[in-house]
């Protein structure tokens, strides 16, 4: 018997060792999903992002793009649906998770940073805080796609050029951040769903939103807010989150892991050319202009000082209300930003 087993033992090894072999050669099908509609610019560096590893792996890994919504899966849901497995891979905003996460969803507000040049120097930060806590919950960051620097602007029925004026008027924000830090400089501040909002500037519900130009043809609010300026500030750009459930991600061969987080480098990399992003600003307010909007100077510097110290105050006071990490996030933050703790 002995002799017997031990004839085929190198048998059932070379067997093992070429069944092995072949399925690891095998392709790989799996499944991203993308919340964003089409015509996002989001969603266009996704497409080529799969392509990119279609091309990379040369074919192993092949990966279907379940885009728009079509999964019927929440951005809000990302870190538990990503432990499912089903799909694989996705991408999602930190501050989406205010529920599950909210430690990483306060990791920008409003005002929190005003150029590229302060972002970039905050990125190291951010990259290895948002790797520590998706990977805490259990789900793999194979990295990381840039947010576009987006100007917030205010859009309004009738000229605003600075604090003082906005004063008087009802403006519309999108989180709870924003309606206090401009509550601690004068402004009263309410949250108006996107779908709403076109209709709450028209009836005086507001008198302006806070809103990125290069976005604002697209809910036609040029035809409701027609007078215009930039804050100084942009929309906080947290990096998107490029994700994998874990279990399916280590179980790829070490070399369609390392291919993978490769391809998302050279995402990173493509969509993080902030460079562009003045440029762009600079035509969607020129189409805007073409369509009617008065575009009038930036807010003032000291009202630029007023909004960022407010800012602070209320990123320390979110952080707090937060709990879990999220004071501890913002102390590196601002370390890594230079302005202390």
């Amino acid at each position: 018997m002995k002799t017997k087993i031990g004839r085929w033992m190198p048998a059932m090894a070379l067997a093992l060792a070429v069944a092995g072999g072949e399925a690891s050669a095998q392709t790989v099908e799996w499944r991203f999903n993308n919340t964003y509609a089409p015509t996002r610019p989001e969603s266009a560096f996704i497409r080529q992002y799969v392509e990119d590893l279609r091309t990379r792996t040369g074919g192993r890994l092949s990966v279907t793009i379940l885009e728009g919504g079509a999964s019927g899966l929440r951005d809000a849901d990302a870190l538990r649906w990503m432990q499912t497995g089903t799909p694989e891979m996705g991408f999602n905003w930190p501050p989406f998770l205010g529920r599950d996460a909210p430690d990483l969803a306060a990791l920008y507000v409003y005002g929190s940073v005003s150029t590229a040049d302060e972002h970039r120097r905050a990125l190291p930060a951010l990259r290895e805080i948002l790797t520590e806590g998706y990977g805490g919950r259990g789900v793999e960051v194979v990295g990381f796609m840039g947010l576009p620097m987006l100007e917030a602007s205010v859009f309004c029925r009738q000229p605003v050029r600075n604090l003082d004026e906005l004063r008087r008027l009802k403006l519309r924000v999108g989180t709870r951040d924003q309606i206090d830090t401009f509550r601690l400089v004068g402004v009263a501040a309410q949250i108006v769903p996107q779908n709403e909002l076109y209709a709450a500037m028209q009836t005086g519900v507001v008198d302006c939103a806070l809103y990125a130009a290069r976005f604002a043809q697209s809910i036609s609010l040029q035809e409701v807010g027609r007078h215009a300026a930039g804050t100084g500030f942009p929309f906080p750009p947290v990096p998107y989150v490029i994700m994998a459930n874990r279990t399916r991600f280590r179980a790829l061969p070490a070399e369609l892991q390392q291919t993978v987080r490769q391809a998302t480098a050279a995402l990173e990399t493509a969509s993080s050319d902030f460079s562009r992003d003045t440029a762009e600003e600079r035509t969607a307010r020129e189409r805007l202009t073409a369509a009617g909007v008065t575009w009038y100077p930036d807010f003032p510097e000291a009202d630029r000082a007023a909004i960022r110290r407010a800012a602070l105050q209320v990123w320390e006071s979110v952080a707090r209300e937060s709990g879990g990490n999220a004071l501890d996030y913002r102390r590196r933050i601002l370390q890594a930003l230079g302005t202390g703790s």
